[in-house]
This record gives C-alpha cells, sequence and structure tokens, in this order.
C-alpha cells in the first residue's frame, strides 16, 4: 500500500491529531530549552575559558613588567654603585672644599665685588668673555717665567707640566663644585693660573717694565681679582710652582719675602715680621685673612702635645660659648647711632686699632671705640673676607662678618651714617653710599658667630640706666652749640640769683636786727 493509499483520520481521531501536535511543539520546545541551555554552558565555558587566558595573559605581562622592572633597578643601583666607588675619599670622611662660590643673597646684591674684573683664576670663571684678553697676557707671562730658569730659552716646561698632572686630583678636589674639566685640561689651567701668580709677584718685586704692572689701574684691578673667593688656586700649587722656578726657595721664602710685601700692605701686620699661619695655607685670601686680623687671644694650656693642646683650648673655648645666656651668644641687634646717642652713649674713632674690626665699649663712660673705615676703603677685600668666613666650619667666630653687622645696625639711615661722620667713624666718599654698602654686605644674623657679645650686653645695660638718657637728653636740648649753652648757663644764673634773693628776703624775719 502505497502513501497514497492511507486512510483518511476519522472524526474520532481528531483530539489523538491535536495530541499529537501538541506533543510536537512540546518536544520543540524543550529542544530549544535544551539549545539555550546548552548555549548557556557552552558561553559559560567560552567565558571561564576567555578569563583564565585573560588573567594567563595578565600574568605573564606582569612578569614581564615585573622583570622588566627588576633589570631597570639593577642598572640603576649598578650605575649608581661605580659613581659611588668613584668618589675621591672615604666613607665619613670630610670633603677639604677650601675654594666656594659666595652664596646667593649677598653675591646677587653685589656681583662685581665677588666676580673678576680683569684675570679669572682657577675653574668658576675660565672662558667668561669679559676676561678673554688676559688669557693671551697669560701666555707671555708662562714664556716669562721659563725664560727665568733658562736665559736660552729651552725652559724645563715639562717640569712644570709634571707637578700640573701630579697635583690635579688634590687640586680638583679643593673645589666645592664639581668641574667639568677633562684632567689633561684641568692640569694645563693649574699650570697656567699658577705660573701667572708667580711670575705677577716676581715682576712686581723685580720692578721690571711690564704694561701690566707699569699701569696702575690694571694693576690694582688684578690685584683685587686674586683675593676673590671664588677666584682661587690651592696654595699648594702656587708653592710648587715657585719652587720650581726658584730653584727650591720654598714656601717660607715665598710666604715671608716675596707675599708678605703685598698682602700686608692694608693690615696692622709689617712686613719684616710677618709670618705665615700654622698648618696649611689654603689660597691667597685666607694667608691675607691671617694678616688681616691679629690672631684670636686664648687660653695657652701647657700640657699636651700641639694637637691635642689646640683641641682642648677649643673644646674649653666653645664650652665657656655656650655656657653664656642666649642674648650673649646670639647678640640683639644693635640700636641705630642716634638712638643710642639720645640714650647717652658716644662715639669715637679709635685711635691705635689692632685691626679694622677691634671695637670697644667702654661701660662706665658709655664711650664705643670704633676704628675709622677710610683705613681700609678696598670694599671688594671687605666682601670677600666676609664670604671666606662664611665659608669656614660654623664653629669659627666671624669678626669680619660680626663688623658689618654691626656698622649695618649703626648706619641704619642717613642721619645715622652722618653721627658716624661727625664721629670720625666714616670718613671721606658719600655717607649714604657707606651704610647702604654694609647693609648689602652682612650676611644674615642668625647665620654669624658674633664676637661682639661683650659690646652687645655693655651698651643693653648702659642704655638700662634712666639716668644716662636723661643725661644725653639734657646735653642734647640745652648743651650741643654755644648759643643753647649760654641760654642754659643764662637761666641757671638766673635761677641762682632769683634763689639767694629769695633767702635773703626770707632772714630778716627769722633773725631781726
Amino acid at each position: 500500500m502505497g502513501p497514497t493509499d492511507w486512510p483518511e483520520p476519522a472524526a474520532g481521531d481528531e483530539s489523538s491529531a491535536v495530541v499529537s501536535d501538541t506533543d510536537e511543539h512540546s518536544e520543540e520546545s524543550s529542544a530549544d530549552a535544551n539549545a539555550d541551555e546548552t548555549a548557556t554552558r557552552v558561553q559559560r565555558w567560552l567565558d571561564e575559558g576567555a578569563d583564565a587566558e585573560a588573567e594567563e595573559m595578565a600574568a605573564r605581562v606582569q612578569r614581564r613588567i615585573d622583570e622588566s622592572a627588576d633589570a631597570e633597578a639593577e642598572e640603576m643601583a649598578a650605575s649608581m654603585q661605580r659613581r659611588v666607588e668613584a668618589l675621591p675619599g672615604k666613607a665619613h670622611e670630610s670633603e677639604p672644599f677650601t675654594i666656594f662660590r659666595v652664596a646667593g643673597p649677598m653675591r646677587g646684591r653685589n656681583r662685581h665685588l665677588y666676580e673678576p674684573q680683569m684675570v679669572s683664576v682657577g675653574p668658576f670663571h675660565r672662558g667668561a668673555a669679559r676676561l678673554r684678553a688676559m688669557e693671551e697676557h697669560k701666555w707671555r707671562y708662562l714664556r716669562d717665567l721659563l725664560a727665568r730658569n733658562n736665559p736660552g730659552g729651552d725652559a724645563p716646561l715639562a717640569a712644570y707640566a709634571r707637578a700640573a698632572r701630579e697635583l690635579e686630583p688634590a687640586a680638583r678636589r679643593r673645589y666645592a663644585e664639581p668641574v667639568a674639566l677633562p684632567p689633561r685640561e684641568f692640569a694645563e689651567m693649574l699650570l697656567l693660573d699658577g705660573c701667572f701668580i708667580v711670575e705677577f709677584f716676581l715682576k712686581g718685586e723685580d720692578r721690571a717694565a711690564d704694561a701690566l704692572v707699569d699701569a696702575a689701574w690694571a694693576m690694582q684691578n688684578v690685584y683685587n681679582d686674586l683675593f676673590l673667593l671664588e677666584n682661587q688656586l690651592p696654595f699648594f700649587v702656587v708653592e710648587r710652582f715657585y719652587d720650581i722656578a726658584t730653584g727650591g726657595l720654598g714656601r717660607d721664602y715665598l710666604v715671608t719675602s716675596l707675599l708678605a710685601k703685598y698682602l700686608t700692605m692694608d693690615t696692622p701686620q709689617d712686613a719684616a715680621t710677618a709670618r705665615p699661619p700654622d698648618g696649611e695655607i689654603l689660597h691667597l685670601l685666607h694667608l691675607y685673612y691671617h694678616w688681616f686680623l691679629p690672631p684670636e687671644e686664648r687660653t695657652s694650656d701647657s700640657g699636651g702635645g700641639a694637637a691635642g693642646k689646640e683641641e682642648e683650648e677649643d673644646e674649653a673655648f666653645w664650652d665657656e660659648w655656650l655656657a653664656k645666656p642666649i642674648h650673649e651668644r646670639v647678640p640683639w641687634q644693635m640700636p641705630p647711632a642716634t638712638e643710642l646717642q639720645d640714650a647717652g652713649v658716644t662715639f669715637r674713632a679709635k685711635a691705635s686699632p689692632r685691626s679694622l674690626v677691634d671695637v670697644t665699649f667702654d661701660r662706665r663712660g658709655g664711650v664705643m671705640e670704633i676704628p675709622t673705615a677710610e683705613n681700609y676703603a678696598n670694599r671688594a677685600m671687605l666682601a670677600n673676607l666676609v664670604a671666606y668666613e662664611q665659608s669656614r666650619g660654623r664653629r669659627e667666630m666671624q669678626r669680619v662678618a660680626s663688623y658689618a653687622l654691626l656698622m649695618a645696625s649703626l648706619a641704619d639711615g642717613r642721619r645715622d651714617a652722618e653721627a658716624l661722620h661727625r664721629a670720625g667713624v666714616l670718613a671721606g666718599g658719600d655717607v649714604d653710599e657707606a651704610a647702604a654698602f654694609y647693609t648689602h654686605l652682612c650676611p644674615p644674623p642668625e647665620a654669624v658667630n658674633n664676637c661682639y657679645g661683650e659690646v652687645y650686653g655693655g651698651v643693653r645695660e648702659y642704655c638700662g640706666r634712666s639716668w644716662n638718657r636723661h643725661r644725653a637728653v639734657l646735653a642734647h636740648d640745652y648743651f650741643s652749640n654755644p648759643w643753647t649753652s649760654m641760654s642754659a648757663a643764662a637761666a641757671v644764673l638766673l635761677l641762682l640769683l632769683t634763689v639767694v634773693q629769695t633767702v635773703y628776703t626770707v632772714l630778716p624775719y627769722y633773725h631781726p636786727t
């Protein structure tokens, strides 16, 4: 029987047909549900696989990053270790810095006082455009110095070159800033600048004809440049070249027989009796500072060696200094000159000062004696002495800086400067300019180990007495000039006559005749 021969369904079979159709739909729904579930499971599996793959990939990337960071850190550490190992000296060993640039605020106010005007010495100002003219002159001075050793002209320049290469590492360590010059160029700079300094002073001693030495303005400018803190060579370089040039005369002869003639001209020291400082001479400015100020007076101890005795004296000095009240260790700001005069203080120019900083105060008479500033008019030198003091150890007493602070406090305004001028403390020149110079020169008071603690204390004690102030007002108001003095005298005489007349008028009542 073929397909077409199937019997038609009976009417009673419709329900079964419907059931069959329903079953088909159920089967389809179940299949769809299974498919959805399968798809969900597949998607979940795919998602889980993707998450695992993403996590694995992220872990691989992180490992690569960590490995790269570790490699970079190791490379950085190795590079820094090489830099540390290349440093001169040993750990916890202080660097022997002796040549510094002047601090920012002080330098900014007075650049012309700290920068060379004609000749550069050392690396800090090497190659400056304004100083190029003198570079050629250095070579001429080198030729002249070589001719001193051998008039025939074949002087042993190699001896100077060997000395310069030998001294280069130690000389480089004396500069507080890194010097970018390679060793050969640095050694050549030492040779050229050191021989220039030696020949400059030898020409002055010989009084040889030279355009630089004969021109007074040029020599003074060069002389000033050789004593700038930023323009120094270590003294052992100059000493070594002088030794070669003179055949071994040595440091003492260089200092006492040559340099003393020039470095003591503006100091209390006499060239014939000037002696070098104990220990190492740092540079020319240090030697000048040594002769500019008398040695500090400290009690000597007879026991122990020289080094031990010096350490004991330093310890005793600082124990005594720290035991003082704070206002004596860090003195209060000195009032202006006119205010002190109103309180009874009198200013005088010191007749025979030991140095420019030899300031004293008489507590009984109220007289402050200050050396006349005109006795030392080289402001560039004074500014660099202050800068040199600031570059020394923080325990060192700073006498030149103390003097600058004192003068800046006293000459606070025009009237104050005029009062000091009338007293002879400021002599010559513009008093306003002098007052401004000290104001711009001095460092911050808290940065100075002030040597005038006793002077400040004496002034404070004297000004605290009311009688001194009243006496000063009386003298200022009634005896400041002849006319007011005559008026005051007449008033006193009239008062006395009135008192006498009153007495003679009252007496007859008590003693009748």
